[in-house]
């Protein structure tokens, strides 16, 4: 017995079977069964017998005129078949038996039962998938003497055989790989691909794989849809229903829109199953169900997908699968629709499928309406998931719903995502009016909308200088509600307010444990912005974590790229540079690809950047600076942090004159904000340094005394000391010492570890070179070992190297942390934290229990932990 699936080459292997026997002297007879066999009695074994003089007891199966298979019937086959075998070995062969009639399979298992008396052999093929569950099936296929061979798909292998044997070509892996996908390794799928590209005159490496992909899927289609036509109407009404209500389908959904009862429905499904177009009960390709539709004229298709819609409404599914049929419909259904395709956007849009969402909503829009609030309402929708989505006519449409606003609210909330849109485009002026002027129109009893557009003007005053003004013409007084954080954070960036003020006006929101709903996103981030510069990173990262936690209320990609690159911002400023790597990458998910939002987008390059120069990976980081930028790029505030980057790239060249180019470039651009923290952007600090370097030492003193009043203003410990330190940099004489100690105190208590170590670095180097170099071994050892826990290469190596400069001779440049074991002792750490004993370890090494103590008692010291029971967690974060 052979069994396969349909075009795994059952028929082909009986073929070469027949052949060879027939050239070995046997006798073969053959029969094949198909649909119309089951109902017509008699009737394979009326094809294996005809033209054999037949005995008369056997006749009444071969005329057909036997109903039932008794025993004299069954026994005069018998006989002709053992006199058949009298002169020569003879085969029967039955194809495709699981479509054999109950007499003729009653015989079949009459002969398995006799023949091994008699040179006589049988085989059958079915179908893995075919119906063959008679009590005569079941007798010959627990027969003893049954042999089993069950023909599966080709691998790789097998394909790759395959096309080499049919073109005369060995394809290439490639090829091979997307071939397999495409047919799942079917022969026959498989061979029909091959036919297809040779009709098209490509052979097969010269073929992409997303080509044999699609090919692939109309070869599928095209066997299944053959097979179809020559079933009957019923199975090919079910499977019209199936290509319409696609997967997952209740019975009686299924049996409803067919109009048949269920037996017919389960007999049709068997049917599909076994002509390959379902598999496990489901539409084995999307292909598939659109070639039996094509059957149907448009009138029909409609009609069909109207009635399954309503039978799933009836029924209780989703709305997203009455509205995947109703998208198929002619318009002028009844109001239910709208309310369907509407539910089903929204849902979609919490999803983010974009697309889908706004397919649904065009859908709706050309269905009557007589609510003057749908149009808007259907609009804004419209407009946000085209936004969100990045598709086109997101402006256009949000631009129309809040010309049709009926009410203050709905335009308010709409101007707020139309500004979204405008922000996108580098509309910036377009979008202050828009702000300004809705606000205008609100009445004295919706101060929590004004509060909201005023915390968008905030927002986007952060990429673009016309909101910015607006703003300042008209800040009043904000110390509660919604704009809250936006006027903090404005506050902050402009001077009006210090650290320690700052983050005192955020402590109410601190303090919220609400979940971020998708209302309270914008303070969040504006809270988070000001925590960070009031490098208060644990309430930043609290503040993002509580967002990024909570993804599903970040339903737009960018939204999700600007919490990780903030979160990003906050581990680098406190020194944590593999978590703020982390981040970056993840940023570049959601937003480095997506030009749409520029601000986000080159923070995080410049972030990058950074990152990138404490890895001393400077030729990365320059790279990354020569990508494309447009002129809306260029009009952001964010266009001075690349050019900050640029600056510090080629301070690292050692292009002075280019790095100060790039750093007063970046302070000639910010000029048009209000904006003068030095916490968020320390140019003035490039410049000073810069300007030093090529001997402007007037202009580099006169810059950093700025940013060191602008600093000290401000108030936050990494703002000051980074001020400090420049400033005790650009004075090469005794008189920076001073402000290089003020910088190493003001940071000594304070996460700014990164920072903490570039100024233990700075001051050891300025000792040293004033000949004090036993203070300066000091403060370098400390440097070094803070900068390493920090991860920063370049300046690890730039203090290692003062230290030996110094006098120090250090052992290692590493003294403490992972990096600082010996490949031993980091073998024996690891070995141990899997919990092996000493004993074991000592018996792997090949050394002693106590060298494996000592090298414990080592690593433990330089990894600063107590005992083994620590070692896990802190090899883990190497």
């Amino acid at each position: 017995m052979l069994e396969g699936a349909p075009g795994t080459g059952k028929t082909a292997l009986l073929d070469e079977l027949a052949r060879l026997c027939d050239h070995g002297g046997a006798r073969v007879i053959r029969a094949r069964g198909s649909e119309l066999d089951l109902d017509l009695p008699w009737g394979i074994v009326g094809q294996l017998f005809e033209g054999v003089e037949v005995p008369d007891e056997a006749r009444p199966a071969l005329d057909m005129s036997a109903t039932t298979a008794d025993y004299a019937v069954l026994q005069g086959l018998y006989r002709l078949v053992v006199g058949m075998a009298a002169d020569a070995p003879l085969v029967v062969i039955v194809d495709d038996a699981h479509w054999c009639d109950a007499p003729s399979w009653r015989w079949l298992a009459y002969l398995a039962l006799r023949m091994v008396r008699h040179p006589i052999s049988l085989v059958l093929a079915i179908c893995s998938s075919g119906r063959c569950t008679g009590a005569a099936c079941g007798e010959v296929i627990t027969q003893p003497s049954c042999r089993k061979l069950h023909l599966g798909d080709l691998d790789l292998a097998g394909v790759t055989r395959l096309v080499h044997e049919v073109s005369g070509r060995l394809p290439s892996p490639e090829f091979s790989v997307a071939c397999l996908r495409a047919t799942g390794g079917n022969p026959l799928l498989v061979n029909r691909l091959l036919s297809a590209l040779a009709e098209r005159g490509a052979t097969p490496n010269m073929v992409l794989p997303d080509q044999v992909a699609r090919l692939g899927a109309n070869v599928r289609a095209s066997v299944v849809i053959t097979r179809l036509r020559r079933q009957g109407p019923t199975v090919a009404l079910v499977a019209q229903c199936l290509a319409v209500l696609g997967n997952d389908v209740q019975p009686a959904v299924l049996a409803e829109l067919s109009g048949l009862g269920q037996p017919e429905v389960d007999d049709a499904v068997r049917a599909l199953g076994h002509i390959g177009m379902l598999d496990d009960g489901v539409v084995a390709d999307p292909e598939i169900s659109a070639s039996v539709l094509d059957d149907l004229t448009p009138a029909q298709r409609s009609a069909t997908r109207l009635r399954a819609a309503r039978l799933l409404r009836r029924h209780g599914a989703d709305h997203a699968r009455v509205a995947e049929q109703l998208l198929e419909t002619s318009p002028g259904i009844d109001a239910w629709a709208c309310e369907v395709l509407d539910r089903a956007a929204r849902a979609a849009v919490a999803r983010g499928e974009y697309e889908f969402a706004a397919s649904l909503l065009w859908r709706a829009l050309r269905e009557p309406q007589t609510d003057p609030a749908f149009l808007p309402r259907t609009l804004r929708l419209l407009g946000t998931a085209e936004l969100l989505g990045g598709l086109p006519g997101a402006t256009a449409h949000l631009r129309e719903a809040v010309e049709h606003a009926t009410d203050s609210r709905t335009r308010a909330e709409t101007a707020i995502s139309l500004a979204f849109a405008l922000d996108a485009e580098g509309a910036a002026r377009e979008l202050t009016d828009l702000l300004c002027d809705v606000e205008a129109g609100l009445g004295p009893g919706e101060e929590q909308l004004r509060q909201r557009l005023q915390a968008q003007l905030v927002m986007h005053s952060m990429s673009w200088p016309e909101p910015a003004a607006r703003v300042t013409a008209y800040r009043h007084g904000v110390t509660e509600g919604h704009a809250l954080a936006a006027f903090t954070l404005f506050d902050a960036l402009s001077g009006r307010l210090d650290a320690k003020a700052a983050a005192l006006a955020l402590e109410p929101m601190l303090a919220e444990q609400q979940e971020p709903l998708s209302e309270r996103v914008l303070p969040y981030f504006m809270s988070a912005i000001t925590m960070t510069l009031c490098d208060r990173f644990d309430s930043a990262i609290m503040l993002l974590d509580r967002m990024i936690a909570q993804e599903q209320h970040l339903h737009e990609r960018a939204l999700r790229g600007v919490a990780y690159v903030m979160r990003a911002n906050v581990y680098r400023r406190a020194g944590d540079l593999a978590a703020s790597r982390a981040d970056l990458d993840t940023a570049d998910e959601y937003v480095r690809e997506d030009e749409r939002w520029s601000t986000m987008r080159m923070l995080g390059l410049s972030m990058r950047v950074d990152v990138l120069l404490e890895d001393g990976r400077l030729d990365e980081a320059d790279l990354l600076l020569h990508d494309d930028f447009h002129d809306r790029d260029r009009r952001c505030w964010a266009w001075a942090t690349v050019l900050v980057s640029r600056g510090r790239v080629a301070q690292c060249h050692g292009d002075h004159r280019t790095a100060l180019n790039c750093f007063l470039a970046a302070g000639r651009h910010v000029a048009a904000w209000p904006y003068n923290n030095p916490a968020l952007l320390p140019w003035r600090s490039g410049v000073a340094l810069a300007s030093a370097a090529v001997g402007d030492y007037d202009q580099a003193r006169r810059y950093a005394d700025e940013e060191l009043a602008l600093a000290r203003d401000w108030g936050a410990p990494r703002t000051v000391a980074l001020a400090l330190r420049v400033a005790g940099r650009v004075r090469a004489d005794q008189s920076g010492r001073p402000m290089l100690e003020a910088a190493v105190e003001v940071l000594r208590d304070s996460p700014v570890r990164l920072e903490l170590a570039r100024a233990l670095t700075e001051l050891g180097t300025h000792l040293r070179r004033h000949g004090d170099n036993a203070s300066a071994r000091t403060h370098l050892r400390d440097a070094l070992d803070i900068a390493q826990k920090c991860g920063a290469t370049s300046l690890s190596a730039k203090a290692y190297a003062e230290l030996v400069a110094s006098g120090a001779r250090p052992r290692r440049m590493r003294q403490t942390g992972p990096a600082a074991l010996t490949p031993t002792e980091h073998q024996v750490a690891q070995m141990a934290a899997a919990g092996r004993s000493n004993r074991e370890i000592a018996g792997t090494l090949l050394v002693t229990q106590r060298a494996v103590e000592g090298m414990l008692t080592a690593a433990y010291r330089k990894l600063g932990i107590s005992g083994r029971l620590q070692l896990p967690q802190v090899l883990k974060g190497r």
